[in-house]
């Protein structure tokens, strides 16, 4: 079973980047969709900087999974924070 991601609609590369590395990604809208996201389907959530979250859609258990900024980071590095976390909840 593939790990499933939430990406940022903006973050292309990234996307790219993780489904040739074998993740199913999925694609966030800015924060439309973001109240959507209510179990722990999905593995991370990628946003290129944490501004486009409102308080308003995130509170502190929704989403209930890691939210990755990715500002200033390069797809591979993503990649690794996010493979790192699931190291830890294994």
């Amino acid at each position: 079973m593939k790990n499933k991601v939430v990406g940022e609609n903006t973050l292309t590369s990234f996307a790219e980047h993780l489904k040739n590395a074998g993740y199913d990604v999925y694609t966030l809208n800015r924060n439309i969709n973001l109240k959507n996201i209510v179990s722990d389907e999905y593995k991370a959530i990628v946003v290129s900087g944490l501004d486009v979250l409102s308080e308003r859609e995130a509170g502190f258990n929704n989403p209930p999974v890691p939210i990755i900024e990715a500002k200033g980071l390069t797809p591979q590095e993503v990649q690794d924070l996010i493979e790192n976390k699931l190291e830890k909840i294994k």
